[in-house]
């Protein structure tokens, strides 16, 4: 009998020694989950965030060209230079980020405006900097005056109500990003960053599609972790009351 009662109290003390250990695990498992669940709520709202902005910026660029327009959005453009008449400030193929003149009669000297061509010029957007500041004319009208940095003569006055944008600043990484776009190899790249960064969700999305979602949830997964231990602590009692018994 004493033998006996020794083997129970050599099991009740293992079964109280592995009890902190299994909360410390449940603890540990259940932070890991909720550490996991939030660091992919965060990257899904990153993600879906930059796929929106891009899905917008797509349709404001189409639906702006499909009318003839030049692509705005909030009041900024994005505008590429196709001449020379700027170098050495603007080079060809520069891109430029542009903002909406509410009040063309406050330009300055040397500020960098794109504005509506006329003349040789007509149905193109120019971009000049101003060398004379608006002045009234004797019709009530306001006029300025530009001038490539690269050409010898001023352009012809224009009016203040012909300008469009004065230059921000320019978008060097854009003008990289442009010209990667534009090649094949690029195109495919930016296909595959796209797909990499969606690639969970995708495979989620196809799982569903197919009918093979059966990937269990966290707590099903805790649960049979939590199952898993008990049995193999339950086993490790059982083979040690067998080893004392035996004694």
């Amino acid at each position: 009998m004493e033998e006996k009662n020794g083997v129970e109290n050599t099991v009740e003390v293992s079964s109280a020694t592995t009890e902190p250990t299994k909360s410390k695990s449940k603890k540990t498992k259940r932070y890991e989950s909720k550490l996991r669940k939030t660091l992919r709520i965060i990257k899904n709202v990153i993600c879906w965030g930059v796929l929106a902005i891009l899905v917008l910026t797509v349709i404001v660029f189409m639906g702006s060209k499909v009318n003839g327009k030049t692509p705005s959005l909030f009041g900024y453009s994005v505008l590429r230079v196709s001449t020379g008449s700027m170098q050495p400030e603007l080079m060809i193929g520069d891109v430029i980020l542009g903002k909406s003149v509410d009040n063309p009669t406050e330009l300055k000297v040397g500020d960098v405006i794109t504005y509506q061509g006329s003349g040789q010029t007509e149905g193109l957007l120019v971009t000049h900097k101003v060398i004379v500041a608006p002045y009234k004319t004797a019709d009530g009208t306001y006029k300025l005056q530009t001038k490539g940095v690269a050409n010898d003569a001023p352009d012809p006055e224009i009016s203040t109500e012909d300008v469009r944008y004065i230059m921000v600043c320019k978008l060097g990484f854009i003008d990289t990003l442009y010209n990667l776009f534009l090649s094949p190899w690029g195109l495919l790249i930016f296909i595959a960053v796209l797909l990499l960064i969606f690639f969970d969700e995708l495979v989620v999305i196809v799982r569903i599609l197919t009918g093979h979602d059966k990937s269990p949830k966290d707590g099903d997964i805790n649960e049979i972790i939590d199952r898993l231990q008990k049995e193999k602590l339950q086993q490790k009692a059982e083979s040690d009351s067998d080893a004392k018994s035996e004694e």
